[in-house]
């Protein structure tokens, strides 16, 4: 306890606060504490009462309130009510930046991984990715394993519109052969057939025949089981089998042999 009597210079307020003097002494400029007394020599010296109210304002900035908030509405404040107020506005305030911190922190969590997992230091890349994740793309993860050109490519021809109904196209042929699936129909059948069609038409459309592509693509979802699916994704891995054996009989009844590009 601090005798009530006694005066404290700046440098023993500082230093029990654990604040700098410069501090102290900006709070006396701006008129939010002014010492008690003044030294012959025009040293500050303050009471107890001073120290408490430094006290306060301190715990306070520790809320995050500015000082001119402070001083124009918390340190004038007489009832628990007034007090309340402002500390319920503060709360408010405090949580919106929580919920912004947490989105800048998966932010960046998510783009150390893809950072390491790519392995080198490629600002092109990096950048890209960052946009994607910034408007919460799923897709994200695809820029490390596809070369620029073909990024470019399927980039181009996915965010138009039609990239989008092409997705709501391949998820219903997803949903198609779940449901033959589930009937025991098998996907060497006419039914199943049917949609290997629809799927290597859907293919061909989305490529422009670019067996390159297709190849990258093929080999992309490989890669993507490293990965987070996607809504799409976790649609297909269900029937991912089902839709392989019933292309594989398509290729065969019909003479497609897919040629590997170098």
């Amino acid at each position: 306890m601090l005798d009530k009597e006694k005066k404290l210079t700046v440098g023993e307020v500082a230093k029990k606060l654990n604040v700098t003097v410069r501090t102290i002494q900006y709070y006396d400029q701006i008129g939010l504490v002014t010492p008690t007394e003044f030294t012959e020599g025009g040293r500050r010296l303050y009471s107890v009462r001073d120290y408490v109210k430094l006290h306060q304002i301190l715990s306070l900035k520790e809320f995050g309130f500015s000082l001119k908030e402070i001083k124009e509405q918390l340190m004038p404040a007489g009832t628990v009510e007034e007090m309340n107020k402002y500390l319920i506005k503060q709360e408010a305030l405090i949580e919106e930046e929580i919920k912004r911190n947490q989105v800048t922190y998966e932010l960046l969590h998510k783009f150390r991984k893809e950072m390491n997992q790519l392995g080198k230091v490629d600002w092109e890349v990096f950048l890209e990715i960052i946009h994607l994740l910034r408007n919460q793309d799923e897709h994200y993860w695809i820029v490390k394993y596809l070369d620029k050109d073909l990024y470019e490519k399927i980039k181009e021809r996915t965010v138009k519109e039609e990239g989008q109904h092409y997705i709501k196209r391949m998820k219903a042929l997803c949903d198609q052969a779940k449901a033959l699936q589930d009937q025991g129909i098998l996907p060497d059948s006419e039914e199943g057939m049917a949609i290997a069609k629809q799927w290597w038409d859907e293919i061909m459309g989305f490529t422009k025949g670019d067996m390159k592509m297709i190849q990258q693509l093929t080999e992309l979802t490989e890669k993507s089981r490293e990965e987070k699916p996607t809504e799409f994704l976790q649609v297909f891995r269900s029937v991912e089998k089902y839709i392989s054996k019933a292309l594989a009989a398509y290729f065969e009844e019909n003479a497609i042999e897919l040629k590997e590009e170098k």
